[in-house]
């Protein structure tokens, strides 16, 4: 069953994305085309204003893409838990655990996807444009700050990203816990949370070694957070669920 919770993630959503997907690669090997195009030409005037054009297009699906993804981890959460179908996710036979843990997966695989989708289309453009300096630049730039560290930087993209969509699903929890406003009142949570977050960062912020730094950021600070986060959403989720169950149940 939690297999199922999962496959319900990517259902009547693999469609739009897989299509913005292919829109932004496809238009970065357009834009790589047209900038490999003036690097070779002296009447450039035109081909800047096209590659500033294309480049603009983009961005805004760049944009689209990020506000998309963001859009789908909030209706995924909010919708199948706390909104009507909240109930008939609650009448399936699991835990509460294995909801929340279906939930964060589903929204994790689209954050790497969107993330994946956006650096190779950004290697798309870079490559066709100076492929050979390109490839010399990165490959120098990999062995010399991250060979030794891929691995823990790999663990700490993993873990930030997971704290990332915790802090959203504890901020949706807490505006539940209101009768009114609990869109607005979750957004304000979000916000606070963050200017405390940012504070404490701002507090703890120590100029050591990349490793350190790294490691700290991830024993420290973010497993913290991210256990605090899903701990936090849990307890409200499971107190929320026993009162729409209460509500719900004379209704059957």
């Amino acid at each position: 069953m939690f297999w199922n919770l999962v496959r319900y993630e990517f259902k009547n959503v693999n469609k739009w994305f897989l299509a913005l997907y292919a829109a932004v690669l496809s238009l970065s090997v357009i834009i790589g085309i047209q900038g490999s195009t003036l690097t070779s030409t002296y009447y450039q005037d035109k081909g800047v204003v096209m590659l500033v054009f294309l480049s603009l297009v983009f961005g805004g699906l760049v944009i689209t893409l990020s506000i998309s993804t963001l859009i789908l981890i909030i209706q995924r959460f909010k919708g199948s838990v706390y909104d009507r179908r909240g109930y008939l996710t609650l009448t399936l036979p699991v835990s509460e655990h294995q909801i929340l843990s279906a939930k964060l997966l589903g929204a994790f695989v689209w954050s790497l996807a969107s993330t994946v989708v956006f650096l190779f289309s950004l290697y798309i453009i870079m490559s066709m444009i100076q492929p050979d300096v390109l490839i010399s630049n990165v490959a120098e730039f990999i062995l010399k700050n991250y060979q030794d560290d891929f691995w823990l930087a790999l663990i700490s993209y993993i873990v930030n990203t997971l704290a990332s969509i915790l802090c959203i699903y504890f901020s949706i929890s807490i505006g539940q816990l209101f009768n009114e406003y609990r869109t607005a009142l979750a957004v304000v949570a979000y916000i606070a949370i963050q200017i405390v977050l940012g504070f404490i960062t701002l507090n703890l912020r120590i100029d050591f070694d990349y490793n350190w730094v790294l490691s700290f950021e991830i024993s420290q600070r973010t497993l913290i957070l991210s256990v605090v986060f899903y701990l936090g959403t849990y307890y409200i989720f499971k107190e929320q669920s026993k009162l729409t169950i209460m509500n719900e149940a004379p209704s059957k």
